[in-house]
C-alpha cells in the first residue's frame, strides 16, 4: 500500500515531480504544488498511485485519480489514467504493467467502477494489447472562427476571488442536470470549485441562457488561439456553440477557438485542421474497473479537455 503519511506524501510528489519534469517536461512541474493539487486535494479523495525507485532514483510512476461518472442508473465512482511515465532507459522492464496491475486491483477493491485516459501514438498500441484497455480512436479536434459577436454572453476570470463567491455557486448549480445515454464526467460546484483551482492554468467561464463554458488560452505558431475545454448545455435540445465561440474569442482577445473531444448535447462547428498542423492525436482509453460496467458496451456522451489534464 503507498504511504498515507502527509510527509511521505509530500516527499513522493517532489519525487514525481522530479521524474515528470525530466520526461514531459512542462510548467506545471516546475514544483510540486501541481501534484499536491491532482492528487492529494481532490475532494473525491487522494489519488491511487504507484512508484518505483532504483537506487534512491524514481525510475517510474503511474496513478489514477477519482472522478465520478454519471450515467442512466445514476453517479458512479470512476477515474482517470495519467503519468504512466518511466525514465529514459527503463522503458523496457515492465514497469508500467507492473504498477497498472497493482493500481487497477486497488481501484477495484474501492469500488471504481472504470477508467478513462488519454494516450499518444506511440503509447496505443502497448495500452490495448497488454493493459486491458479500449479506444474509440482519436479526439477530433476543430478549429473554431468567430462567426457571431457573442451578445447575451457574460464572461468571468477565473480566481480565487470568483470560486468562493456566491456568484460560482450560482453559475454552476445545475451544470451537472441534462440527461445521458451513456456515461459523462460529473461536475458538481464542489469538484468544478476544485478543478478550476489547478495552480497551473488560468481559466475563464462564458455563460448565457443556453451554454456554459470553460476556457483557456494557448499559443500556436506564434498566435493566440482560445481553447474551449468544456460545454455545458442547459436544457435538453442539443445547441450550437455560435455565441459563445465569438463571446470567448473577444475575451482572450483571440483570433480564433480549438476545440478537442465531443459532447451529445453541443454541436461544435468548425474545421478540422490539416494533420500536419496538428499535435500528435490523443486517443481516448476507456477501461472497465470491476465487474459493474461491462467494457465492451462501455461508452462515453461526452468527452473533452477539461476531463483530462491537458490544461
Amino acid at each position: 500500500m503507498p504511504d498515507t503519511n502527509p510527509s511521505d506524501r509530500a516527499r513522493d510528489n517532489q519525487r514525481n515531480t522530479a521524474l515528470l519534469a525530466a520526461e514531459l517536461p512542462a510548467a506545471r512541474y516546475v514544483d510540486e504544488a501541481y501534484l499536491r493539487w491532482l492528487y492529494d486535494e481532490n475532494p473525491y479523495g487522494p489519488a491511487i498511485q504507484r512508484a518505483v525507485d532504483d537506487d534512491g532514483v524514481r525510475v517510474a510512476h503511474y496513478a489514477l485519480i477519482p472522478q465520478r461518472y454519471r450515467g442512466p442508473g445514476g453517479v458512479v465512482p470512476a477515474a482517470f489514467s495519467l503519468h504512466a511515465v518511466t525514465r529514459a532507459g527503463t522503458q523496457r522492464k515492465g514497469y508500467f504493467q507492473q504498477l497498472g496491475a497493482e493500481i487497477y486491483e486497488e481501484a477495484r477493491t474501492a469500488g471504481w467502477q472504470f477508467s478513462t485516459g488519454v494516450c499518444n501514438d506511440k503509447s496505443i498500441g502497448a495500452v490495448t494489447k497488454y493493459m486491458g484497455w479500449k479506444t474509440p480512436g482519436p479526439l477530433p479536434v476543430k478549429v473554431c472562427a468567430p462567426i457571431r459577436l457573442g451578445r447575451g454572453v457574460t464572461s468571468f476570470r477565473v480566481d480565487a476571488a470568483l470560486l468562493a463567491s456566491d456568484r460560482f455557486a450560482e453559475l454552476t448549480a445545475d451544470l451537472d442536470e441534462s440527461p445521458v445515454d451513456r456515461f459523462a464526467n460529473s461536475y458538481t460546484t464542489e469538484y468544478l470549485r476544485w478543478r478550476l483551482a489547478c495552480p497551473s492554468t488560468q481559466y475563464a467561464i462564458h455563460a448565457d441562457d443556453e451554454l456554459t463554458a470553460i476556457t483557456t488560452t494557448d499559443t500556436r505558431f506564434g498566435v493566440r488561439a482560445a481553447v474551449l475545454l468544456k460545454l455545458f448545455r442547459r436544457g435538453n435540445q442539443p445547441v450550437a456553440t455560435d455565441a459563445i465561440v465569438g463571446a470567448v474569442c473577444r475575451f482572450h482577445h483571440a483570433p480564433y477557438a480549438v476545440y478537442a473531444g465531443f459532447n451529445a448535447r453541443v454541436r461544435v462547428r468548425g474545421a478540422q485542421p490539416p494533420r500536419r498542423l496538428q499535435p500528435s492525436p490523443l486517443h481516448l482509453i476507456l477501461r472497465s474497473l470491476g465487474p459493474e460496467i461491462d467494457q465492451t458496451s462501455l461508452g462515453l456522451d461526452t468527452f473533452e479537455f477539461l476531463d483530462m489534464d491537458a490544461y
